[in-house]
């Protein structure tokens, strides 16, 4: 074992949220988040990857999934950490035509999700206590 522990060196981390229709999922994602993505390509596949801040999501037809279950049956989430004002933030995709949860408090985070059309979950959140935002700061200088 290296002293990174079993997987070595940990060169990147990218999620793949697996969809129905890859052509209109793309479309979805720039129309209602405004994100293009940053590859596409095929690998046995067809793929588009998107970064979001330092995360990269991967977008892959369902028959690629090596343990397929229906899109939205998973429990992955993805938290997107934002600067902005989460209640502006919903305010917006709400007139982009996205369903948004209620916005919800808890004691460090106001958070509310979204789903993508095929239930794929992102909670938009932001750190509204001053140890919420030195621990978000503290993981980005440490990546």
């Amino acid at each position: 074992m290296s002293e990174t522990g079993p997987l070595g060196t940990i060169q990147l981390a990218a999620t793949s949220f697996y969809v129905k229709d890859l052509d209109r999922a793309v479309a979805w994602y720039l129309d209602k988040l405004g994100l293009s993505p940053v590859a596409l390509g095929t690998d046995g596949h067809g793929y588009a990857s998107f970064m979001m801040g330092s995360t990269i999501v991967v977008l892959e037809p369902l028959e690629a999934a090596l343990e397929a279950a229906e899109p939205g049956q998973e429990s992955s989430t993805i938290n997107v950490i934002v600067s902005r004002d989460p209640s502006e933030v919903r305010t917006d995709l709400i007139e982009r035509g996205v369903s948004c949860g209620p916005l919800v408090p808890s004691p460090n985070f106001v958070s509310f999700l979204i789903r993508d059309l095929d239930g794929n979950r992102f909670y938009i959140t932001r750190p509204v206590t001053q140890d919420a935002q030195q621990a978000v700061s503290d993981m980005q200088t440490s990546c």
